[in-house]
């Protein structure tokens, strides 16, 4: 399992078999699912866990199995399965299926998956041990239908603070170079490129322009929040969060361009990229289903 999650790994970063470079986010995040933070790939030890744990639940709910009545008559000899220690002398095979037992003990000490109706699957199990991960609250943002896959990938990685900013070469050696390549003033961190550099600042001043949104910029924490207008539709509030993810996608990229091709991207400029991909997008949905309300929007902002 090892061997295979590794070539899963080096497909998923370089779509080859060998990759020797550090991943930008661990493989355990990548297979945490996305209100947790990560990608939703499965970890194949944890559905192999699940798994066994399928074998757990036969022997706790005592099932009319001859495999059953063999482990009770061999190892158990009527003792209590949750408190059962296998003892030195145990099978490899066994003392695995005791590990998984007190992994999921938890849950089956709790009542859950001991009723008659609440049967055991791999599916359940894994999403139990799953479970002990913490919510994120800018997974919406992230997956949001209306982003395009290259928006959702980069915002995932800043909302991870992994993108390789120049801080992060500096301590790779990498490079010594630290100022920011926008604005040519402070350090360049996720921080200051997303919530504190002018040229971010002037990029969303042209957005609030062109969408008639009230306030200033003060940094992005959750563009949903940021962006929602008191009384909009959720589809305008999808809409405002995709333009916020495509405008860091495109900061991102003009920063990419002035290390290599050494000029900035105008601010205005990239408004209206945004504006015109934005366009091709919701123009390819189906008016008659939308609010007009809704369509008005769209159409005020040049968006349809």
């Amino acid at each position: 399992m090892d061997r295979i999650q590794a070539l899963c790994r080096n497909f998923f970063w370089e779509g080859e078999e060998n990759y020797s470079k550090a991943p930008l986010v661990a493989w355990s995040v990548l297979c945490k699912g996305k209100e947790h933070g990560g990608l939703g790939l499965q970890d194949l030890k944890l559905w192999n866990m699940a798994a066994v744990g399928k074998l757990v639940w036969w022997i706790a709910k005592k099932k009319d199995h001859m495999w059953i009545q063999w482990v009770d008559k061999i190892y158990l000899k009527g003792r209590l399965w949750m408190d059962y220690k296998p003892t030195a002398a145990s099978s490899w095979a066994w003392r695995k299926i005791c590990e998984v037992k007190e992994k999921l003990k938890p849950a089956f000490t709790s009542g859950k998956w001991m009723s008659d109706d609440d049967e055991y699957s791999i599916s359940d199990g894994y999403s139990w041990l799953e479970h002990t991960y913490p919510m994120v609250q800018w997974h919406r943002s992230v997956w949001n239908r209306f982003n395009l896959s290259k928006h959702n990938f980069n915002q995932w990685l800043i909302q991870q603070g992994r993108l390789l900013t120049l801080d992060r070469l500096v301590q790779f050696g990498i490079t010594q170079h630290t100022v920011c390549f926008l604005c040519g003033e402070k350090p360049e961190t996720h921080q200051h490129i997303f919530h504190e550099c002018i040229y971010t600042e002037q990029c969303f001043m042209q957005l609030y322009l062109w969408l008639d949104l009230p306030g200033r910029f003060q940094g992005i924490t959750d563009p949903v929040q940021m962006l929602r207008q008191r009384g909009c539709s959720g589809l305008v509030r999808l809409v405002l969060s995709s333009l916020v993810v495509a405008l860091q996608y495109n900061i991102w990229t003009a920063r990419n361009n002035c290390r290599v091709e050494g000029y900035v991207i105008l601010p205005s400029v990239q408004i209206k990229n945004i504006q015109k991909e934005s366009k091709l997008r919701l123009m390819a949905l189906d008016t008659g289903v939308l609010k007009q309300a809704d369509v008005n929007w769209c159409r005020l902002r040049g968006l349809m």
